[in-house]
């Protein structure tokens, strides 16, 4: 028995697959990549607000400079991750 003119499942999937190839080789990155920056960003991202939130309580000038330290590093790694470059104290 025929099937008739309409597209079976398999092309429809094959199609799909191409689309999402596209937009990967369009950005330039595979989307397990830009989803572990992202999670990476949002995590440094709320370090950083803790360390805000750390700093507007704390009068202790040691404990001050080493809150300010972490920022910095911090701040660093961030911009690393903006200009797309590895972070070289992530394993994995």
């Amino acid at each position: 028995m025929a099937r008739g003119w309409g597209r079976n499942e398999e092309d429809l999937e094959a199609e799909k697959e191409s689309a999402r190839a596209e937009r990967s080789a369009a950005t330039g990155a595979s989307p397990q990549i830009d989803a572990r920056r992202k999670t990476e960003r949002h995590a440094i991202e709320l370090s950083l607000a803790r360390i805000a939130e750390q700093l507007a309580r704390t009068t202790h000038p040691d404990r001050r400079t080493a809150l300010e330290s972490a920022r910095s590093e911090l701040e660093e790694r961030l911009k690393r991750l903006d200009n797309g470059l590895s972070d070289p104290s992530a394993s994995g």
